[in-house]
């Protein structure tokens, strides 16, 4: 199931309100404490085009000498890294953030995989445009989710044009 906890954690509106100063976006901001070493991960995603390593680079650059310091008792370890193509989302707010993409999503009321283009997206539910269920081959203009019958999300990736 997704969660709905990224709005009410502190550390991702932290990284969220740094990243949007740089014109991106934060998926996922994780931080953990392993053998003594603090570890952080952040998922980035730019909108409207391809993240690249200048991007993430710019991101590592801003996070690192922040959180260095507030956790100068421990070393830091940073992964700074895009979505990918076939996401597995984590959170509701994702779908928010993939705003414009598609997205394949398992429906529980449905017992079928849902694919679709995010259209909008509010704290209950998602809206997908241009949506196939697939299992009975059914198509459409508009279809909206809420998040308590979703199962699980992904990005979608046609690999064929």
């Amino acid at each position: 199931m997704l969660t709905e906890s990224a709005l009410s954690d502190p550390l991702y509106k932290e990284i969220d309100s740094l990243m949007s100063a740089i014109g991106l976006r934060t998926v996922e901001a994780l931080s953990s404490v392993h053998q003594g070493a603090r570890s952080m991960r952040v998922v980035v995603y730019k909108e409207g085009e391809e993240i690249n390593t200048d991007d993430l680079a710019a991101a590592y650059n801003l996070i690192y000498p922040r959180y260095s310091i507030i956790y100068s008792d421990r070393d830091l370890q940073l992964e700074v890294s895009s979505p990918g193509l076939q996401r597995n989302f984590k959170d509701t707010l994702e779908f928010s953030v993939f705003r414009g993409r598609d997205v394949r999503v398992y429906s529980i009321s449905d017992s079928s995989y849902i694919t679709g283009r995010i259209e909008d997206s509010d704290k209950s539910s998602v809206t997908l445009s241009d949506y196939i269920v697939e299992d009975r081959n059914e198509k459409g203009e508009r279809i909206t989710l809420s998040f308590s019958n979703i199962a699980k999300a992904k990005l979608e990736y046609r690999w064929e044009a």
